[in-house]
């Protein structure tokens, strides 16, 4: 209460962090620990999917969400919070908030041959990510991404963190939206599966503010997590290592520059066309190179 009595912009309170919770799940056999500011929702909201297993990650009935059609990227949901930020003890409502996602993401456009254990074929999978959520969904805000890229070794592990920015017209005033933004960290989990961390954020004004506060909370869980893969996984990521001794990965990235599509349409799903049509395209999807 101390804490919340003395809040502003730029210290702002975080609810659930004092203490927070050391939690964990396994999929697979993998065993993921991590540290997370108890769930809060100021609507009253019970979290959406408190720690939960995935005995198994395989069937791809659990990644379906009744999408019309395949989709390059889909979710297994383990871990599902929110947390808000307060400002002054006299503003009664919060100041920003984030949603808190972990889960097995499947990669069904990943080429036969290619495995997320390699870092260079890890690096690729990001960047096609990023695309999916960029210039292939040109209907959302334009994205700027790559963020803060930065790869870090976790108990022997390749974890690759990342930023995901609204692009903004440095000419205007900052306004409502600007600090929204998603943050990532994520591992290989098999060769066509990654654990996959996402934080969706929703800032406040000013942006710089927002976004260092909110990415402390951020660096508090990245920093707390211990990953140990499955006797045959680890095995697995051994013989993908072998199989490619020099494969690196960049240790940090500029922001893609993408060219957005500027003209799309709806798709007509009776004639077995995909969700969105663009007509007059921007930048290629990436291509997967082995």
């Amino acid at each position: 209460m101390f804490k919340r009595l003395f809040a502003s912009r730029k210290r702002p309170y975080v609810t659930g962090i004092n203490p927070p919770e050391r939690v964990s799940v396994s999929l697979s056999g993998c065993q993921l620990e991590l540290t997370l500011p108890v769930h809060f929702r100021s609507d009253g909201f019970e979290a959406d999917l408190e720690p939960t297993d995935i005995p198994d990650i395989y069937p791809p009935e659990i990644y379906n969400y009744g999408h019309p059609e395949p989709q390059p990227f889909s979710y297994a949901f383990c871990i599902r919070r929110n947390w808000e930020y307060f400002g002054p003890i006299w503003r009664g409502r919060n100041i920003g908030r984030t949603s808190f996602h972990a889960s097995s993401l499947r990669i069904d456009c990943l080429p036969k041959g290619m495995s997320c254990f390699n870092p260079e074929h890890l690096e690729q999978v990001i960047l096609r990510y990023l695309y999916d959520k960029g210039p292939a969904s040109p209907n959302f805000r334009k994205k700027m991404a790559p963020v803060n890229w930065r790869v870090e070794d976790k108990q022997g592990n390749l974890w690759v963190l990342f930023e995901s920015h609204n692009l903004l017209d440095p000419s205007k005033e900052e306004e409502g939206g600007g600090a929204d933004f998603e943050s990532f960290a994520v591992t290989a989990l098999d060769d066509g599966y990654l654990l996959f961390l996402t934080f969706d954020n929703y800032g406040y004004l000013p942006v710089s503010d927002a976004i260092e506060n909110i990415n402390k909370v951020r660096d508090l869980v990245c920093g707390s997590i211990h990953w140990t893969l499955s006797d045959a996984l680890a095995s697995r990521k051994v013989a993908i290592l072998q199989q490619y001794p020099n494969a690196s990965i960049s240790s940090q990235r500029d922001p893609e520059p993408w060219i957005y599509p500027t003209k799309w349409r709806s798709g007509d799903q009776e004639k077995g066309e995909p969700r969105l049509v663009i007509v007059e395209p921007g930048s290629p999807e990436p291509e997967f190179k082995i």
